[in-house]
């Protein structure tokens, strides 16, 4: 589970309805205990701390549009499925070779560095927060979701150790974070869901100058894999080749800097200009 409210890193929030950039926890509570909000300091705005320990600026949402591919995520069982079924194996089917968490956490921790914070944009159930908290319990993460389920199953799965990592819900293309005040995003396996052009302003806006865009996603693949993808583009998903993902990251101030292919896998890092 989450080791500690106290550790909220509330500095690196920013209030959705004013855009105030640090918020607070109440004040007045005993040393220790467990606060149910945050709120900011200039407009008043408050957002509800889940039982669970995240940090919910969507709960005032009165809908949330969703397409077929997104709310398979908000399904009973999902989260617990994902992580379990399908995620550490995946890469080894979609790529056609041995592509265990070892490595994926060894690519992972090479691509983004030293870098922190570190946000993990589509976190799901954690697994890439993990892979880096594995080797670097210091680490400041702050993992993000719209789905409250495998935000759940990402604070089960959480280690005690693991001090300074935190959970968020709120949207891709609305980020409740401060600009300019990340080293690294991550995303694993989100970029084919979320809406590209306005996900990628919000990465850039977050990321330091020289910050790091990290990404593993499904590209678009030729022969009998691009009817499959023409087929899964009905839910909502999206697939990109290279040259598309350069021009996207082009116009918000994103270099593209690396692209690692693996079958229908690919692995890019993008640096804030």
């Amino acid at each position: 589970m989450l080791s500690s409210l106290s550790a909220l890193p509330v500095h690196l929030y920013r209030c959705l309805s004013c855009g105030q950039e640090g918020l607070n926890l109440p004040p007045g509570r005993e040393p220790g205990a467990a606060a149910d909000r945050v709120y900011c300091p200039r407009c008043g705005q408050i957002y509800p701390i889940t039982a669970f320990g995240a940090v919910d600026f969507l709960a005032a949402a009165r809908d949330l549009p969703l397409t077929p591919a997104q709310a398979i995520a908000h399904l009973p069982g999902f989260a617990w499925g994902y992580d379990r079924l399908w995620r550490p194996w995946a890469l080894s089917l979609l790529s056609g070779e041995r592509f265990g968490s070892e490595r994926e956490g060894q690519l992972l921790a090479e691509l983004v560095g030293e870098a922190d914070p570190v946000l993990d944009l589509g976190t799901a159930g954690g697994y890439w927060s993990r892979l880096l908290l594995a080797r670097d319990p210091q680490r400041t993460v702050i993992g993000l979701d719209n789905a409250t389920g495998v935000l759940a199953e990402a604070a089960q799965q959480a280690q005690p150790h693991w001090q300074r990592y935190s959970l968020v819900r709120a949207r891709a293309e609305q980020l409740p974070l401060a600009s300019g005040a990340f080293g690294a995003v991550i995303s694993g396996a989100t970029l084919n869901e979320v809406p590209l052009d306005p996900c990628l302003r919000e990465v850039a806006r977050v990321l330091k100058p020289g910050g790091v865009f990290v990404s593993m996603h499904s590209q678009q693949v030729q022969g009998w894999g691009q009817r499959v993808q023409q087929l899964l583009e009905a839910t909502g998903l999206r697939f990109f080749s290279a040259d598309q993902l350069r021009w996207h990251f082009a116009q918000v101030g994103l270099r593209l800097e690396r692209y690692l292919s693996f079958g229908w896998v690919a692995f890019v890092q993008a640096v804030r200009l």
